[in-house]
């Protein structure tokens, strides 16, 4: 008879042995490349909105400019175009204050640090902040700095989290629940984890 314990011990080998990454490297974000991704997220998945937003405020526009036209005395229709024309100007550059206000942010954070490892059924990300170099001067206690460099890790579960895939010419992009960027530049990635990258995420996302 076979030895059931052998064959047991050989299965929880089996069941412990860690599964090798696809891929896994460093990288960072410079504020073009965040501007970059930002730019290409809000033409993937704000199209829509805004278009609708700009075609709503052209038609009120060009309603009130029509009643203006036979009743110039009207005096609200003056305010009312005044407003449809504000609301024009407002849709039209809204993505671009987003994207300043965001970038205007991010000048003012602390550094941070990335380290991509992506699994055949998940993508783990490591997030370290790092201090700037007045705060680290100003730091006496050695425990304080380590605690600030420990990564934060985020794990996404392929076909369970809502992601999405996005290449633009500097970057590519992860996309979750269609609210946050995770921008990989090209520059921190050799070219055959680059190709390997891409792959995966347009087999596991696009597919």
């Amino acid at each position: 008879m076979p030895d059931l314990a052998k064959i047991t011990k050989s299965e929880n080998k089996k069941e412990a042995e860690p599964i090798e990454p696809i891929a896994k490297f460093s990288y960072d974000n410079t504020i073009d490349e965040t501007d970059g991704a930002m730019k290409s997220f809000q033409k993937r998945f704000g199209k829509k909105r805004s278009r609708f937003s700009l075609i709503a405020y052209i038609l009120l526009s060009v309603a009130v400019a029509v009643g203006i036209a036979f009743n110039t005395s009207a005096v609200p229709l003056y305010f009312a175009l005044a407003f449809c024309l504000f609301g024009l100007y407002y849709n039209v550059t809204d993505q671009k204050r987003t994207r300043k206000r965001v970038i205007k942010a991010l000048e003012d954070m602390n550094p941070e640090e990335y380290c991509c490892t992506i699994y055949p059924d998940k993508i783990e990300l490591e997030t370290i902040i790092k201090p700037k170099q007045n705060e680290v001067d100003l730091k006496i206690d050695e425990d304080a700095d380590e605690e600030i460099l420990t990564p934060l890790k985020t794990v996404f579960k392929i076909g369970e989290d809502l992601l999405n895939f996005i290449e633009n010419e500097e970057s590519l992009l992860l996309i979750f629940n269609r609210r946050q960027i995770y921008c990989f530049p090209k520059r921190c990635m050799s070219k055959d984890e680059e190709d390997t990258v891409r792959d995966f995420l347009i087999e596991q996302l696009e597919s």
